[in-house]
């Protein structure tokens, strides 16, 4: 059999960790856009040719409303708003940690360059218990990401 346990995974913002979560899936990333266009025409004659947007990374965090990483966050969206020509790009990096059930224990390592916060955070007042009013979920984007196993 082959397993993979996981958890006490790490995020990094701009040489801050981010340790404020709320619950479900805390950090999610993705790679939206294909990283090589394929065409394929008359007789089978194919073209292949490379996407760059295909680097893109979009990064969603489910933050603790009002928490010291919200303030953080809040804090550079507010300097990107200000004035987008001078922010200084945001990079991060989150490593996942995998053991196989034997002890040993690799990192799946992200590397996340030139990223700014691409929406609005939204909130709302709800009277049922809905815990959702007491995440701030930080939507991003990276110009480019890797991915490697060590």
């Amino acid at each position: 059999m082959i397993y993979a346990l996981t958890g006490a995974d790490d995020l990094i913002i701009n040489d801050r960790p981010i340790t404020e979560f709320t619950d479900n899936s805390t950090i999610q990333i993705t790679f939206p856009n294909e990283k090589v266009g394929v065409s394929t025409g008359k007789n089978a004659n194919t073209v292949f040719a490379t996407n760059e947007q295909g680097r893109n990374v979009q990064v969603e965090l489910r933050i603790l409303a009002g928490g010291k990483d919200d303030a953080f966050l809040n804090g550079l969206a507010i300097q990107q708003e200000r004035d987008l020509p001078a922010f200084t790009l945001m990079n991060g990096s989150f490593s996942k940690r995998v053991g196989d059930g034997s002890g040993n224990v690799k990192r799946i390592n992200y590397t996340l360059l030139g990223g700014v916060i691409r929406q609005g955070i939204d909130t709302q007042e709800n009277l049922t218990g809905d815990t959702e009013q007491g995440t701030a979920l930080y939507r991003m984007t990276f110009a480019q990401g890797a991915r490697a196993i060590v």
